[in-house]
């Protein structure tokens, strides 16, 4: 089997089934995040038991987007960070050579 060929998968939240038609080489990143998402809702579903099922689903929903939001803004300062590191290193040295 190739791994760009489409196949189907079925992720299962909470006793909803979503049949998804994804490529082979990414099924591990879903099955990851449906584990991700079954273990915050049973979190949340055990801190949060007086709630609505909808509404615990908007807090498992947010939390997962912070994440993702931490996530972007790491990754749009890592070449920030890079060229700190070069300029750092280019300065010890001018320093040294004085």
């Amino acid at each position: 089997m190739k791994e760009n060929e489409i196949f189907k998968i079925r992720i299962n939240i909470n006793g909803s089934i979503l049949p998804l038609n994804i490529v082979r080489k990414e099924e591990e990143v879903y099955r990851k995040a449906e584990k991700i998402v079954m273990r915050i809702l049973k979190d949340y579903q055990k801190k949060y038991n007086q709630k609505s099922y909808d509404q615990i689903l908007t807090y498992v929903a947010f939390k997962i987007a912070v994440a993702y939001a931490k996530k972007e803004s790491d990754e749009e300062l890592l070449p920030l960070a890079e060229k700190i590191k070069i300029l750092d290193a280019e300065l010890e040295q001018l320093l040294e050579n004085k």
